[in-house]
């Protein structure tokens, strides 16, 4: 009944990608970590935007890699009738001597990924199925914070909110409320945003630092951060197993603070004050938690917040102007691992191209021979069919 399950070729195929993706992954973080050396931290959206490419590189890599490899091989796969016997696999790697015998070893090795690739992919997609399911959790708990413990806020505020949404160039009004559930202000919404203010902070910080709050919170609805951050989501739960997409993701949520700060900076004119009101925003976070007996609670990741980010990373940054990575440690190791990695290449294509015509004649001398070899009956015979099913599996061997 499953046997078909187990011989499609898209269960190999998408194994073979998430495989191949370990090493592109590490590629991809490893050109982002040399390209953040080299740019001034002072060039926040710069930064955001050589974060973003490279969290949509790790989405493509993986559809172009799923697709060369399907297209390949669908007609060697389309020609596996079942898969390797379990029994005779197992009694093969149980041999005492298999394990200090190379040749035999890579003989066994494409069976054992040819049946274990299927596998590979269901739980993958088992480990997916639950994270979405715990994404849509999460964002349904989201949405329920501006209908739980909100009120409207005084007239006074209100109308300097609209001034200040207008003075950062929002073409629609978003809806602002007060409420007694959340400890930091954050956005909620990316088609109708609403801005949640904590009924803490109204009453505990001055007009000109709520100011300073809103700014930065109406800056995320400009760069419409709360989509953004919605798909770079889908985007860590696909790629859940590489440490790489989790650290590309945390650069791009620090560097779309530090852009919203920016332009919070911008428009209220004095960066030291607005660092002063992180730095208070947080006290006033600590404080309410400890009155209240509880614990800090953790922002939600769907939830654009004022505090997200590395707030103290946040302050130092407005404060120091000299910000930028002075020692010019960084920028020489990003070059010289830019041209080691473009030195790398090219060795490897020069030693292609010199060994290309050998290769040619060698593998089609020896697929004359095979070919030879066989006869009518060779064809009809079903272990001759059964050698299809480990190609796939052979191509990381090489």
């Amino acid at each position: 009944m499953l046997t078909p399950l187990f011989n499609n070729p898209v269960l190999y195929s998408l194994a073979l990608t998430l495989l191949h993706f370990l090493w592109q992954g590490l590629v991809i973080t490893w050109v982002l970590k040399s390209v953040l050396l080299i740019i001034s931290k002072k060039k926040s959206l710069l930064r955001y935007s050589a974060a973003s490419i490279a969290m949509l590189m790790s989405l493509l890599t993986p559809l172009l890699t799923f697709y060369i490899i399907y297209t390949s091989s669908v007609s060697d796969l389309a020609s596996v009738t079942q898969s390797p016997p379990l029994a005779n696999l197992m009694t093969t790697l149980a041999s005492q001597n298999i394990w200090f015998d190379y040749q035999a070893l890579m003989k066994v090795l494409p069976e054992f990924l040819t049946y274990i690739l299927p596998y590979i992919a269901l739980a993958w997609f088992v480990s997916v199925l639950f994270l979405a399911v715990k994404l849509l959790i999460e964002l349904k708990n989201v949405n329920q914070l501006p209908k739980k413990g909100t009120v409207e806020p005084s007239s006074a505020l209100a109308k300097r909110f609209q001034l200040l949404a207008k003075q950062i160039g929002l073409l629609r009004m978003p809806k602002l409320l007060v409420s007694l559930h959340v400890d930091v202000p954050m956005v909620i919404g990316w088609l109708k945003p609403v801005v949640l203010l904590p009924a803490s902070m109204v009453t505990g910080l001055n007009t000109s630092q709520l100011e300073m709050l809103i700014l930065h919170e109406l800056a995320h609805i400009r760069r419409h951060d709360y989509l953004v951050n919605f798909l770079q989501t889908i985007v860590e739960i696909l790629f859940f197993f590489h440490p790489g997409v989790h650290w590309i993701s945390k650069q791009m949520r620090n560097e779309r603070e530090y852009c919203s700060d920016d332009i919070a900076v911008t428009h209220c004119g004095d960066a030291v004050a607005y660092a002063h009101t992180l730095a208070d925003t947080a006290a006033l976070r600590r404080t309410n938690s400890h009155c209240k007996g509880n614990h800090v609670h953790t922002i939600p990741e769907l939830a654009m917040a004022a505090s997200g980010g590395d707030l103290k990373q946040r302050v130092v940054r407005l404060v120091n102007h000299h910000c930028a990575p002075n020692k010019e440690v960084g920028k020489w190791f990003a070059a010289a691992s830019i041209i080691f990695g473009v030195l790398f290449v090219s060795s490897q294509s020069l030693l292609g191209l010199s060994n290309l015509d050998f290769w040619d004649k060698k593998q089609s001398k020896r697929a004359s021979t095979s070919y030879s070899a066989l006869s009518e009956d060779d064809f009809e015979d079903n272990s001759f069919e059964q050698s299809g099913q480990y190609t796939i599996a052979g191509r990381l061997l090489e």
